[in-house]
């Protein structure tokens, strides 16, 4: 059998409808979701059906349905034994879940309350931060840019590497509207999305705050099969190890660019991206077959 590894994404942004047919034709699903309204005190499943779009909602919602098509998935395929798993972003926690390192109830209790952290500090830092996807625009041109705004006193960063096609900018929404508009006057890229400041150097007192206010609570254990991370593509089987690998990626850039690289060094083959369509399978399948277990398309 050939090669394969399961590959969690970060967050995203997803509509109850998105999830609908998933979660009532779904006898895990509507379990998951049980546990969590015990285990949270919160009626998660009504607010999300309802639109709710507090952080806390949509995190654990997001967590808690991609758990589900995690599980959907091994029950129908048995025979998938994937050599690693990776985990982009937000999906480290479920990938920590599926690798026996952290149980369901500590993981969820987890995603909420970073939540809690990351929102009250971001909402109070000195001025609004954003990170920005730019598709096709050049990696040197791109460098040339920042140069710039660095010589007139404006913070900016790379934040994260998907690939050489598309890459996050973190900064001010103020320089990132710039940024936007230099880009769309020269015509050489696209501007796809704006989310949350992540991954960025201004954040460490974050990553402190999360890891005394969050982290230091919970007991993460071995891993059942190595993680890959992608802030280095390092292998990491040891609970602490993947702990801090969690901080680390708060204030540390995403490099998935060098775990696309490991994967085709190990000769990987197949890759199941769990969760709703993203912009991985596009960039990964050129190189593997991608499957998309996707709530939308995924049958049961």
């Amino acid at each position: 059998m050939s090669k394969s590894v399961f590959l969690f994404p970060g967050m995203a942004k997803s509509r109850f409808s998105d999830f609908e047919r998933f979660i009532q034709q779904s006898s895990i699903a509507q379990t998951l979701y049980i546990k969590a309204e015990k285990y949270l005190n919160h009626p998660l499943l009504k607010n999300f059906s309802n639109g709710d779009k507090s952080i806390v909602t949509e995190r654990c919602a997001y967590f808690v349905n991609t758990l589900a098509l995690l599980y959907e998935l091994q029950k129908r395929n048995k025979e998938i034994h994937p050599e690693y798993v990776i985990g982009s972003s937000f999906g480290i926690t479920t990938a920590a879940v599926y690798l026996g390192s952290l149980g369901f109830e500590d993981a969820l209790k987890i995603v909420r309350d970073t939540a809690i952290v990351e929102d009250d500090y971001l909402s109070n830092m000195d001025k609004e931060y954003c990170t920005h996807f730019i598709y096709k625009y050049s990696l040197g041109d791109l460098e040339k840019l920042i140069q710039k705004f660095r010589s007139e006193g404006k913070w900016i960063e790379i934040s994260v590497f998907i690939s050489d096609d598309l890459i996050g900018i973190g900064s001010t929404v103020e320089t990132i509207n710039e940024l936007k508009r230099i880009i769309k006057v020269q015509g050489k890229s696209t501007s796809i999305h704006t989310a949350e400041l992540s991954h960025t150097s201004n954040l460490k007192e974050l990553r402190d705050l999360l890891d005394k206010e969050v982290y230091s609570k919970y007991e993460f254990l071995e891993l059942s099969k190595p993680f890959i991370s992608d802030l280095d593509a390092r292998s990491i089987t040891c609970g602490e190890d993947l702990k801090e690998e969690m901080l680390k990626s708060v204030d540390t850039p995403v490099k998935f660019t060098l775990v696309h690289k490991k994967m085709l060094d190990d000769n990987i083959k197949d890759i199941y991206v769990i969760g709703p369509s993203n912009f991985f399978g596009a960039i990964l399948k050129k190189d593997f077959t991608v499957t998309n277990i996707d709530p939308l398309k995924f049958r049961l």
